[in-house]
């Protein structure tokens, strides 16, 4: 696995558990949304903090509820995320 993909995962595996211990719905360091703040609406991101802080507790429905698309989008994304890291560079078609 290259440096590159190393430094990306680590950094993923830190916020997760920034993430895990810290409430997004208590702990003040997060930021605010910058959508809601100006425009007073929530964004289709609003609650997604929330509900990556659930899905990490184990409990699937209070991240349904705070953000349905994201939780259909996370299976996804770590789908592409793992396919990317472990495709080996050698099987590529060269051009």
């Amino acid at each position: 696995m290259s440096r590159r993909n190393l430094l990306i995962l680590g950094t993923a595996a830190i916020a997760a558990a920034v993430l895990f211990f810290f409430d997004p719905a208590t702990a003040g360091f997060y930021p605010p949304c910058l959508f809601r703040a100006f425009l007073g609406m929530q964004c289709p991101g609003c609650g997604s903090l929330r509900a990556v802080h659930q899905v990490l507790h184990g409990n699937l429905a209070a991240a349904w509820a705070l953000n349905k698309p994201l939780l259909i989008a996370l299976p996804l994304a770590a789908g592409a995320a793992l396919f990317t890291f472990l495709r080996n560079p050698k099987d590529s078609p060269t051009t």
